[in-house]
């Protein structure tokens, strides 16, 4: 038995007043012999035992009726099971996952729908005294009281931001067990994506409980991963449920449908990008609508520039020259001096090749740190194979390490050691592009590889960067000049609804899986009990009852 207030308890001392007022009226009268009264010593005998009787019957009844009301003002609770059983005070986090995930429709039905009606039955059982906290899909703990949180819940929509679920359990797990109540609950409330439990175990401690709605099949979903504007084409990835079937992907701009493709899931495509006037230029990636519409579409942007005007200076070498003219007939570039490439910085866009002659390396870096360049050509390094900016594998038998300590963008290295470097509109390689330093002239990779660095690198490229959150385009502006982009995306694991499988949510939650119909009477089952003063008051009145008539008998 628990008591709602022990303090109340202390009453019970009370108990022992009928005892001492009996006690203290307790009289012994004086014995005198008088015989002609002696034929009456039988029948006071029989008078006194009945009189005796009628006042431990008094006593039991009042002090009986003191414990009574003692006890009822306690409120004791005792173990019960029913739709009207109450609870001691407790501390009980509720964490409802209205991520993108929950806006599917199931069965007709919206998922955050279901859950938020599973989310308020739990509140609606919590008492007064009751610590509740309610965890979003913001991943913020937000304590407060039941109607505050009620209206929370009510008013959640279906959120682009992802909930870590783990991370989400183990934040609550972590307030919840920090407090002395005795009930000590976690409350899931989720579609408990099979992609939100792939990480990470939440271990609860002693007296805490996880409970999770158990889960429910999920339909089939597609969404779109990503979108990407590169020279020429959009590049699109699928995501969404394995297995799931084909999809036709459209590119919109400015209304007009450029481009169109069937892909399944994990599959990438290309859409094909008209030249554009230079300025920035938005666009739109659709799927055919499925029962999540929220990942039916992204934002692309790109920026169109006019192609870079090149031209190369002393120790740029035949290949570069030879590569530039196939670049300038395909019209990736046109003649001009915007870019040069040599082995010196110029006063433009530089790409900036050793020296022939390394004791020339220091006229070099004066002249790039007389540029603002944080990076300097250093001594000679080891031979090695180029990894990253599409050069994998390419080797290179000589070169001169790059050595810096500033922000640049490391475009390429060999051995772990940056070979390609980008920085303030110059690009910085450490070999010279002849066959006698490396075998890259004579690569397919070649041309992309100079169409970028003049084209981007060493032109200048402007950044657009990927966040979550709901789909629009925020551009970056310094002045009048708009110097980048962020476009908003969901996170692509979203976009599969399938559901974890239940040995994984126990293993990754702790938790015990309970279904819809007996969700809300899961919570503060732990210790659920009855108040039973009411019963204790009207036992109360009864024995004021019996302790009237046992008087008026004894009178």
């Amino acid at each position: 038995m628990i008591f709602l207030h022990p303090l109340a308890l202390l009453g019970i001392i009370a108990a022992a007043i009928p005892a001492l007022l009996h006690l203290f009226q307790r009289r012994v009268p004086p014995e005198i012999e008088f015989p002609p009264l002696r034929y009456l010593s039988e029948a006071e005998r029989r008078s006194a035992r009945r009189l005796r009787l009628r006042h431990l019957l008094l006593l039991l009844l009042r002090t009986a009726l003191i414990v009574a009301l003692v006890l009822a003002a306690a409120r004791p609770l005792v173990p019960a099971g029913g739709a009207g059983a109450a609870h001691p005070p407790a501390a009980l986090a509720l964490i409802l996952d209205n991520s993108l995930s929950s806006g599917a429709v199931t069965g007709g039905q919206v998922t955050l729908d279901r859950l938020k009606a599973a989310a308020r039955a739990v509140l609606l059982r919590a008492g007064a005294d009751d610590r509740l906290w309610l965890v979003l899909a913001d991943g913020i703990v937000r304590a407060g009281g039941r109607d505050a949180l009620l209206a929370a819940v009510d008013s959640a929509t279906a959120d682009a931001r992802r909930l870590d679920l783990v991370a989400g359990v183990r934040a609550a797990v972590q307030v919840v067990g920090g407090d002395r109540a005795v009930v000590r609950e976690v409350q899931v409330v989720s579609d408990l994506q099979r992609t939100a439990l792939a990480a990470g175990r939440v271990t609860a401690p002693p007296g805490v409980r996880v409970i999770a709605l158990a889960p429910h099949p999920a339909p089939q979903n597609r969404g779109i991963a990503a979108a990407r504007a590169t020279p020429g084409v959009a590049v699109v990835t699928v995501g969404g449920t394995p297995g799931s079937g084909e999809v036709a992907v459209t590119l919109r701009v400015r209304g007009s449908d450029l481009g169109r493709a069937l892909a399944t899931v994990g599959a990438t495509v290309t859409l094909p990008l008209e030249d554009s006037r230079p300025g920035w230029w938005v666009g739109e990636v659709t799927l055919e609508p499925d029962e999540l519409r929220s990942d039916d579409q992204r934002a692309i942007v790109w920026h169109a520039t006019p192609p870079a005007r090149v031209a190369f200076g002393s120790g740029a070498g035949p290949f570069v020259a030879a590569a530039l003219a196939i670049l300038r007939a395909g019209r990736r570039i046109a003649e001009g001096t915007g870019v040069t490439i040599a082995d010196r910085p110029a006063a433009g866009g530089s790409v900036v090749v050793p020296p022939e002659d390394p004791a020339m390396a220091g006229q070099v870096n004066r002249a790039l740190a007389a540029r603002g360049m944080g990076w300097r050509f250093g001594p000679a390094g080891t031979p090695g194979l180029i990894a990253g900016a599409g050069l994998d594998g390419v080797p290179v038998t000589r070169r001169l390490r790059l050595e810096g300590t500033d922000t640049g963008v490391v475009l390429a290295r060999i051995n772990g050691e940056p070979w390609a470097v980008a920085a303030g509109g110059i690009v910085l390689l450490g070999s010279r592009l002849d066959t006698a330093w490396t075998s890259l002239p004579t690569a397919p990779a070649f041309l992309p590889f100079l169409d970028a660095l003049v084209n981007r690198f060493a032109q200048g490229e402007t950044v657009v960067a990927e966040r979550e959150g709901a789909v629009r385009v925020a551009f970056h502006t310094v002045g009048a000049d708009t110097v980048g982009a962020t476009v908003y995306g969901p996170d692509p694991r979203e976009s599969d609804l399938t559901p974890a499988d239940r040995s994984l949510i126990r293993e990754a939650l702790g938790a015990e899986l309970v279904e819809d119909g007996a969700f809300a009477q899961s919570a503060f089952a732990g210790l659920r009990r009855t108040d039973i003063s009411g019963v204790l008051l009207l036992l109360a009145v009864l024995l004021a009852f019996g302790e009237l008539a046992a008087a008026t008998l004894a009178r």
